[in-house]
Formats: C-alpha cells, sequence, structure tokens
C-alpha cells in the first residue's frame, strides 16, 4: 500500500545517493512486500551487490528467477518483456540497425568536429553528474546531458538531424551526451527495460585510450569498445560496467533505440505505443 511506496521511495533515494547502510535495507522492507516488482527487484539486487551482500544477493536473485521476473541472471531490467528475444549483451545487428549505424557513423565522418562542439558545449550547458548508485564515489565523475526537449536552448543542429534520422529509421527511446572522465568507473548494473537496445557513437575518444577503456557486458569484457567516430552496439538490459584506465575524457553520444523485435511487432515505434 502506500507505506510500502514510501519506504521503496526512500530506498530509492539512499540508493541515488550512495548510502550503503540505508538503501539495502529499506529496498529489503519494500521487497518484501512487493517480490514481483521487478523494478524494485532490479534495484534491490544491485544494492545487495554494491553493498558486499553477495549471498543475500544471490537468494533475491534465486527468487526473482523462480517467480518468472527474469530468465537470465545476468538480463535483470526492471521491466522484462518475456515476448522479446533475448539475444545476449553484445546482439548481432540486424538489417535495419546496420543501416542505422552505419548512417550515424557517415554522419560523423562528414561533419565530426560540429558533432564534438555541440555535445561539449551540452555537456557544459546542461550537464549533469549521475546520481544513480552506479558511480563509484571513489573515482573521477560521469556526467550526462540529455538531448531532448528539456535542453533546446543549446544549439545542437547536428545532432539533432542525427538523431532524427535514426528515430525515423530504427526507433528513438531516449538519447544524451554522456561522459566519462579519467579513472571514472561505473559499477555493474542493468538498464530499466529490455525493450531498448543502446548505441554509443564515440565523439571524443582518443587513440591512445583506445585499449585503456573496457566495457562488460554479459561477463564478456571488451577493451577498445569505444573508437571515435564509430559505433559500438550492446543490450543494456543485461548487467553491465564500464572502466576508463585512460588518459583523456571519453565522450559519446548515447542512443536507446527499440529493441528490432519490438517494431516488427508493433509495426510502429516504441514512442508511438
Amino acid at each position: 500500500g502506500a507505506w510500502a511506496l514510501r519506504v521503496a521511495k526512500a530506498g530509492q533515494d539512499a540508493y541515488r545517493a550512495s548510502d550503503a547502510r540505508r538503501a539495502p535495507r529499506l529496498l529489503g522492507a519494500a521487497w518484501a512486500l512487493a517480490p514481483d516488482d521487478g523494478p524494485l527487484t532490479a534495484k534491490y539486487y544491485t544494492a545487495l551487490m554494491l553493498y558486499d551482500s553477495p549471498d543475500r544477493a544471490a537468494r533475491v536473485l534465486d527468487d526473482a528467477m523462480a517467480r518468472g521476473v527474469w530468465r537470465d541472471p545476468l538480463q535483470r531490467p526492471g521491466e522484462f518483456d518475456a515476448e522479446l528475444p533475448s539475444l545476449g549483451g553484445w546482439p548481432e545487428a540486424p538489417p535495419p540497425v546496420r543501416a542505422c549505424i552505419a548512417d550515424l557513423e557517415r554522419a560523423y565522418a562528414k561533419d565530426g568536429a560540429a558533432f564534438r562542439a555541440e555535445a561539449l558545449a551540452l555537456l557544459e550547458a546542461r550537464g549533469y553528474e549521475q546520481h544513480e548508485g552506479l558511480q563509484d564515489p571513489a573515482k573521477p565523475k560521469w556526467s550526462y546531458a540529455d538531448v531532448d526537449d528539456s535542453t533546446l536552448e543549446v544549439s545542437r543542429p547536428t545532432i539533432d538531424r542525427a538523431v532524427a534520422a535514426l528515430k525515423r529509421a530504427c526507433g528513438l527511446q531516449a538519447a544524451g551526451i554522456s561522459r566519462l572522465e579519467p579513472g571514472s568507473a561505473i559499477r555493474p548494473h542493468t538498464g530499466p527495460t529490455n525493450r531498448r537496445w543502446t548505441l554509443h557513437l564515440g565523439l571524443v575518444v582518443d587513440a591512445a585510450d583506445v585499449e585503456r577503456l573496457t566495457l562488460t557486458v554479459a561477463g564478456t569484457a571488451r577493451a577498445g569498445a569505444w573508437v571515435q567516430g564509430k559505433v559500438v552496439l550492446f543490450d543494456d538490459s543485461y548487467e553491465h560496467d564500464v572502466v576508463h584506465a585512460g588518459a583523456r575524457d571519453r565522450v559519446v553520444l548515447d542512443l536507446s533505440i527499440d529493441h528490432p523485435a519490438l517494431r516488427a511487432r508493433s509495426g510502429k515505434p516504441q514512442s508511438e505505443l
């Protein structure tokens, strides 16, 4: 009831604040009342793993699997659409997605300087530090700027053209600019839904840092996943984490597109459903 919702909200606030003492306790109290709640279960499991309670986390995961909340222990989104195929953390792009990737890379090859300038201007004007309990607080920052109606006062015609083209061709659920400072680390977590795939277009990736940037998805690590002017595809509903052991900022255009089977099933992009 209302009490459980208040406890869950307090737990999520503590989680975002990286409160190691209160987050697991409050989320656990709420979860005990609603163990079939996918988003709550995902937050509680992640909090337990972040704050050194792996045995309890394993029991929560076993319970969630038995209840059918998830079907893969590494794929734990808050919203799980069981009708969509799970193709692994590093899925092979079908032809429509390959075409979208090629379009993005061509756009960057043509207007890379404009992409970079607009992205950095957005971060300067509207960037905020991520506070989701995922960034290691002892490490340098992970900052983000949304590419949506809330940041229209920042001129970004090149980025907007690329985003609009992607939305028409592959469906777009969210877009933003993500910057990692050298030495930063994003701790293991899962995205909110399996109805999307993630594309990252490398905007600022120093060549000397490429092999020092590691993205791990579903237990498979890839050093060199990000290259300036190139797109990396992954399914962020699977557990993933990032380590930046390089020397310069890494900046990407972060794009959440529709899971291809979602659009094939409905005939419409997720944004129109």
